[in-house]
């Protein structure tokens, strides 16, 4: 199996399948020196470039961020020119039906089978895993890596399905943590912070416990302004308003440039609490 990227989410994935007995790789030339590290340690082999995976594997996984999803399926084309077997291609990034349809299309006539695919939770831990939607007609070969650090749920149907799905679920959680983050931001610019925090924790106690669970952003807000554009996209492509998730991309791109966000700390390096912690974070 191929591995692109080996993130956080990827590489404790990879882990559990090598611990299958499966061979797991990923081109790394070029990439930081810190998922070098990463993919060393979670036992993921350095094959160099994609045309050296693409000789020696039977499955490539994508999990990138958004902008990089289709550029990948472009260097796939080109480099599997050559290829005399079938390999296929699962990509799990958090991109609209229509960029998946594109992507579909530009794989065609190749020996490249598509999957379409979408994560949904947070990497593995332990035995709690992220659960894998995927579809279209080549999906039932994925079913091969269930429980191997995710939980693969077969929709059968056509390519779209699954990204469709995944669309939905982030443009309901990710889209709620954007509209607390500018709630609170607009709390601090209006003096009202504490008088919010006292009604909401009267009124709205679960939204109250919700705030204290964004620390999480900082490091994620850089990957989910694109994702936020892919949602819209996929709102206006099916006659529902995409102006939301316009709202979040506009959220989530200040919260990337801020003081917190620049330095994508994880959320155990993060110090600051309350109103200066959100007031970092815009």
């Amino acid at each position: 199996m191929t591995l692109l990227s080996p993130g956080e989410m990827g590489s404790p994935i990879a882990k559990h399948i090598i611990s299958k007995g499966i061979k797991v790789i990923s081109p790394l030339d070029g990439r930081s020196e810190s998922t070098k590290i990463r993919a060393k340690n979670n036992g993921i082999i350095d094959s160099k470039n994609l045309a050296n995976s693409l000789k020696q594997t039977d499955i490539i996984v994508s999990i990138l961020v958004p902008s990089d999803a289709k550029k990948l399926a472009l260097q796939i084309k080109e480099e599997s020119a050559g290829l005399d077997r079938d390999v296929y291609f699962a990509d799990l990034n958090a991109i609209s039906p229509k960029t998946v349809e594109s992507m579909k299309d530009i794989l065609s006539g190749t020996k490249i089978k598509f999957i379409d695919g979408g994560i949904i939770g947070t990497p593995p831990i332990e035995n709690k895993f992220p659960r894998i939607y995927v579809s279209g007609p080549h999906s039932k070969i994925f079913m091969q890596l269930n429980n191997m650090g995710m939980e693969v749920i077969d929709m059968g149907g056509n390519i779209g399905e699954a990204s469709a799905m995944k669309m939905a679920y982030a443009s309901i959680t990710k889209g709620y943590s954007s509209l607390l983050i500018a709630a609170v931001m607009l709390s601090i610019k209006t003096n009202n912070f504490d008088s919010l925090m006292d009604e909401l924790e009267y009124s709205q106690p679960r939204v109250f416990e919700d705030l204290k669970k964004l620390k999480g952003i900082p490091s994620k807000a850089h990957r989910w302004i694109g994702e936020m554009q892919e949602i819209s996209n996929t709102y206006i492509d099916n006659d529902v308003s995409g102006n939301f998730h316009k709202g979040s991309y506009d959220i989530y791109k200040k919260v990337s440039s801020s003081k917190l966000g620049s330095k994508r700390l994880p959320p155990e390096e993060i110090e600051v609490e309350g109103k200066e912690f959100f007031e970092d974070l815009y």
